[in-house]
C-alpha cells in the first residue's frame, strides 16, 4: 500500500554545494531585487530591467514524505541523487521579479528504504516555470511544472514512468492544467496513490 503527502517536484532549500559563476557582462545593478536572487544567480541590468541567471551543482538526500507499507512493515521513500541546476530571474525596473525559471536533471539518481538500505534507480528531469501576475509578489505566481521520470530494476526493466505537465496557483495549489498523469503529477504533486508509486515500493520491498 503507498501514501503520500503533498510534496514538490523541484527539491527546495538545497544545500549549496557549487560556487557562484562569474558576472554576465553587462551594466550592474544597483537597485535593491525583489524578492533577492540566489547568490549562484549573478545579475546584470538590461533596458527592460534586471537578468540573473546561473547554474549549480548540489547533492540531494531527503526524505521524500511518500509511505510505502503499514504499520511495522512502513517505510518513508528516501530520495539521494545529484542535481544539476540551471535557473534565471526576471525583473522588471522597479526592481520586482515578473518571471521564474528553473531546470534540474538528476544523476545517479535511487530511491532508498532506510530500513533495509535496498534502492532503485531513476532518472528526472523537470522544468518549473513561475510568472507572477504583480510583480514581486510570488503568491501571484502561476506555476508551470513539466518533466520526465523513470524507475527502472536491472534485469527486469522499467518499473514506473511518469511524464507530463501540470499548471497551478502558488497561493493555494489550484490545478488550472493538468496532461500526462503519472507519477510526475499524482505522486510529487497532487499526493495521490496511483498504480506507478505502488510499483515503487513493490521494487524497494523486494530490490536487493
Amino acid at each position: 500500500m503507498f501514501r503520500s503527502r503533498r510534496i514538490t517536484v523541484v527539491m527546495t532549500a538545497f544545500a549549496l554545494l557549487a560556487t557562484a559563476p562569474a558576472a554576465h557582462a553587462g551594466q550592474p545593478v544597483t537597485q535593491t531585487l525583489n524578492p533577492p536572487p540566489p547568490s549562484f544567480e549573478p545579475c546584470k541590468a538590461v533596458g527592460s530591467g534586471t537578468i540573473c541567471f546561473g547554474s549549480r551543482t548540489v547533492v540531494v538526500n531527503d526524505d521524500t514524505g511518500s509511505v510505502c507499507g503499514d504499520g511495522a512493515d512502513a517505510f518513508d521513500i528516501v530520495l539521494s541523487a545529484t542535481v544539476d541546476q540551471t535557473a534565471s530571474r526576471t525583473y522588471d525596473r522597479a526592481g520586482n521579479m515578473t518571471e521564474r525559471f528553473i531546470q534540474d536533471v538528476y544523476r545517479s539518481g535511487r530511491l532508498i528504504n532506510p530500513a533495509t538500505d535496498a534502492s532503485v534507480p531513476f532518472t528526472l528531469h523537470d522544468t518549473v516555470t513561475d510568472v507572477l501576475a504583480v510583480p514581486g509578489d510570488f503568491s501571484t505566481a502561476i506555476e508551470t511544472i513539466a518533466g520526465g521520470f523513470v524507475v527502472t530494476l536491472l534485469g527486469v526493466g522499467t518499473v514506473s514512468v511518469g511524464a507530463g505537465r501540470i499548471v497551478s496557483t502558488v497561493s493555494d495549489g489550484t490545478v488550472a492544467f493538468q496532461a500526462g498523469p503519472g507519477v510526475l503529477t499524482e505522486w510529487f504533486v497532487n499526493g495521490g496513490s496511483p498504480e506507478g508509486p505502488s510499483a515503487i515500493c513493490a521494487a524497494l520491498d523486494t530490490a536487493s
